[in-house]
């Protein structure tokens, strides 16, 4: 009996093995047969075999079952004989079953190395039968090389290729190695790289030669779009993450990965805004040289889908209008993605905020035959309410738990779940200074079946989710999660050495010793605990060193911050400075200290009791400069004590994009002793509204500013270091620091004089634009300054500026990003001092 099958070759790599089936017995076996197609064609082929072939016969005669005397292979040169009879079960003397060498025909295939695989059955005189294994190898490879590449190296091109010396001769995966070997070349930016295989040297050596034709890289010069009405090409631009070419600035490489990629996000644009059917391809236009090339997307928009009504269904604990109520897709609607992500999340809020964290949301659209219309249907499985039961804390190596757990929000172990605590924990864990990542896990398996005290007529009238709560309270037997929070702790410890530069302050040197998960009780137990970093870590105290000289300003100071005093809501904040200014008409000095303590409210109201002593010296005082200056020559002794208000809602300390910040102060000079009494009454409001947000998240902010400062006493009163200014890149832009100011009577001359002595009435109200220009490098700002400085509650000396500028994030200046603003004053003073352009970094408070 002779059996054949065709032959299958594997591939060397297991990696695309992944296949479970009577082929995945066999390791060996290709990756690319494991294919569904590959599988059934493979497994129908040998059902057949199997089922359909005829009771094996030799010479007519029937050898079933007859004891096989002898096993034997045939035409074997290259591979060795023990790798072929590993593969084979039929054994000497056992009962000849054409059922088992079918199975041994198909391991010997599973090989790869053979190009057929035959049986054939011997009937011998005495009864018994001789099987012999026909095969045909397979020709070889003598190596595997790659020819022509410049711009990679063979090792990085051949390890793409997953065929080696002495493996068999295979042309889907010599096929499938240019393919791999042109898509780098694509990743790399050479988009009209030619691979072939040299088939000459492969038929006559078995020498597998790739030739490769780098060609020229591409830049991108145009992009365009072709049929869009809905949207304008720089709407659609914003969305692609391609780029043309700019010297120095951009590379404009072609990819058409990223292509594809972009086609993708413009297609998902037009369905978050209703174009439901809206769709997206790419061409690429290659110029005769090939090294430049315009990109066109190419859009059906098709028509826009609105929503025509919209239903409820599943829910008990709020009724439908509630629900409709608290949803962000309305009826007349356009139908958007965007509208359902935020429809998801604000019902997942609602259910969360009374422990239901495990509710459901599901959303069906029925699309109506005629019209561009949409009928949504909300379906909710709205679970149980849970407590919440132990709170552990993993990741933290150095810091402690309580420093974690403080950061907790809407979890207390007993209580009802506030689902909303989970983002809000994330967020507060990620965003802080001690640790790069904080993640909430909820531990154990939902229930999902409904509340049984609950019923529907009693949720029907449920109108708050206080009332909820009082009604629903605490049920007996109430399931309890428990709650996991992970952290990753930042390297929160550093010495930097480096420079800064600011249009207000000159050129500062800077050495910042700086720990910000300090612990003041942590002493080493040893010198080595000491330098290895292990002692005075955790408690989540704040303690830096900062020696900053200058060409015009030096600072020199410690400071240390317990936010959270003996583990209550109180914080203590303390420093002490030193600080020297070189002023136009005279030296400042001031040396001391300050020591407040405060207590917070919640995450949103703070106040705070704040003393401050300092040693004042003026000196070195031209003959020319204002006489209120040299009323304060030589050595002075500044106190004070003030109380301060302070309410904050921004969602971030370093890039605001929504809330609020304000903080009001009275302080009276004096009140600790020293050489003045005065009284100063200090404001300021910072507001953040989002008035756009991209593909990618970028978000355009729109921002305004109020700050009054006022003193109650006269000027004479009042010292000239202590009075309010105005003028620089944090105050009034365009104009100069401390530019915008009463000027003085010259000491020399007793004539009214050039330079600022200050006043004792500040307002200053600015407006600001800030919109994403290059990934999240680059923003630009438009803004308007406008504000006053007088010796009285006077508005008739009002100035008005306007600007534009640009922030951008450089790693080693930390994360606030460098700003460069040019500004034109539009209303000014004659004596006012003048500067249009000034930089600084980009700190919002």
């Amino acid at each position: 009996m002779t059996v054949k099958l065709p032959d299958f070759k594997p591939y060397r790599s297991r990696r695309l093995i992944d296949m479970p089936s009577l082929l995945s017995s066999h390791p060996a076996v290709p990756a690319y047969r494991r294919s569904i197609t590959g599988y059934v064609l493979f497994t129908l082929w040998v059902m057949v075999l199997v089922t359909f072939a005829p009771s094996v016969m030799a010479q007519g005669v029937d050898v079933r079952d007859r004891p096989v005397d002898d096993i034997r292979i045939e035409g074997l040169k290259q591979v060795p004989e023990t790798l072929v009879r590993n593969q084979i079960r039929v054994a000497k003397g056992d009962p000849y079953d054409p059922d088992v060498v079918n199975e041994d025909i198909i391991r010997i295939t599973s090989l790869g190395r053979f190009n057929s695989v035959q049986a054939r059955v011997e009937a011998q005189p005495d009864g018994t039968v001789i099987l012999t294994y026909v095969l045909g190898e397979q020709a070889l490879l003598s190596d595997v090389q790659v020819v022509g590449n410049k711009k990679k190296k063979d090792g990085e091109l051949l390890a793409l290729v997953l065929l080696r010396a002495g493996d068999p001769i295979d042309p889907f995966l010599i096929d499938r190695g240019a393919t791999e070997i042109r898509r780098a070349y694509e990743k790399s930016g050479y988009f009209v790289t030619d691979v072939t295989v040299d088939q000459e040297a492969l038929n006559e050596s078995g020498i597998l030669l790739y030739r490769i034709r780098e060609g020229p890289k591409p830049k991108i010069r145009g992009i365009r779009f072709e049929n869009n009405t809905a949207f304008s090409d720089g709407q659609l631009q914003s969305k692609i993450k391609s780029n043309t070419y700019v010297f120095i600035f951009r590379k404009g490489e072609l990819s058409r990965e990223q292509l594809d990629s972009d086609a993708a996000r413009v297609r998902d644009f037009y369905h978050e805004r209703g174009y439901l059917d809206a769709q997206v391809g790419r061409r690429i236009d290659l110029a005769p040289d090939q090294r430049s090339a315009v990109v066109v997307f190419f859009v059906q928009e098709g028509q826009r889908y609105t929503v025509s009504s919209i239903k409820v269904a599943g829910n008990n604990i709020f009724t439908s209008e509630q629900i409709l109520e608290t949803m962000a897709l309305k009826q007349g609607d356009i139908f958007s993605a965007d509208l359902l992500t935020k429809t998801e999340e604000s019902l997942g809020e609602l259910y969360g905020k009374l422990g239901f964290i495990e509710a459901r949301v599901e959303v069906k659209r029925l699309f109506h035959e005629t019209e561009p219309k949409v009928d949504v249907i909300v379906n909710l499985d709205e679970g149980v309410p849970y407590t919440v039961g132990k709170m552990s804390v993993s990741g933290n190596d150095l810091t402690k738990d309580k420093v974690i757990l403080r950061q907790v929000r809407g979890m207390k172990p007993g209580r009802r779940f506030d689902g909303t605590g989970i983002k809000i924990t994330e967020q507060r864990l990620t965003e802080s200074s001690l640790f790069s990542k904080g993640t909430v896990t909820v531990l154990g398996q939902p229930v999902r079946t409904p509340k049984a005290t609950t019923s529907p007529e009693e949720t029907s009238k449920i109108l708050t989710d206080e009332a909820m709560i009082n009604r629903i309270g605490q049920p007996v037997g109430s399931p309890e999660r428990d709650v996991l929070v992970t952290v990753e702790e930042k390297n929160t410890g550093s010495l930097s050495f480096g420079a800064g530069i600011s249009s207000d302050s000159g050129v500062l040197g800077a050495i910042d010793l700086v720990q910000r998960n300090f612990d003041i009780a942590d002493f080493p137990d040893s010198p080595g605990e000491f330098f290895s970093g292990k002692a005075f870590r955790g408690a989540g105290q704040y303690f830096g060193i900062s020696l900053q000289p200058g060409n015009e300003t030096s600072r020199y100071s410690v400071n240390f911050r317990e936010p959270y005093l003996l583990d209550s809501s109180l914080f203590l904040d303390t420093s002490l400075f030193f600080f020297t200014r070189s002023r136009s008409q005279y030296d400042e000095e001031r040396f001391g200290g300050a020591v407040g303590l405060g207590q917070r409210f919640g995450d949103v109201w703070s106040a705070s009791i704040r003393a401050r002593g300092e040693h004042v010296n003026i000196e070195n005082i031209e003959t020319d400069a204002p006489v209120d200056v040299f009323a304060v020559e030589g050595k002075n002794l500044i106190t004070s004590l003030g109380f301060y208000v302070a309410r904050n809602t921004t969602d971030n300390a370093i890039f605001p994009t929504r809330g609020s910040k304000w903080e009001a102060g009275i302080s009276r000079t004096g009140a600790l002793g020293g050489d003045f009494d005065f009284t100063g009454i200090t404001t300021e409001f910072r507001k953040f509204w989002t008035v756009d947000e991209d593909f990618f998240g970028r978000r355009t902010v729109f921002s305004s500013r109020t700050e009054i400062g006022y003193i109650l006493e006269d000027a004479d009163e009042v010292p000239v270091f202590e009075r309010f200014y105005a003028g620089g890149h944090r105050s009034l832009r365009g104009f100069d620091f401390r530019g915008v100011s009463p000027r003085g009577i010259r000491n020399d001359t007793l004539t009214l004089g050039d330079d600022p002595i200050g006043g004792e009435f500040l307002f200053i109200q600015s407006f600001e634009y800030n919109f994403p220009v290059y990934e999240d490098v680059i923003r630009a700002v438009f803004f308007t300054d406008t504000g006053t400085v007088d010796t009285d509650f006077n508005f008739s000396k009002y100035r008005v500026s306007i600007g534009t500028g640009i922030r951008i994030k450089i790693p080693f200046l930390g994360q606030a990003p460098f700003a460069l603003d040019v500004a034109y004053p539009l209303i000014k003073e004659k004596e006012d001092d003048i500067q249009y352009f000034s930089f600084d970094l980009a700190v919002p408070f």
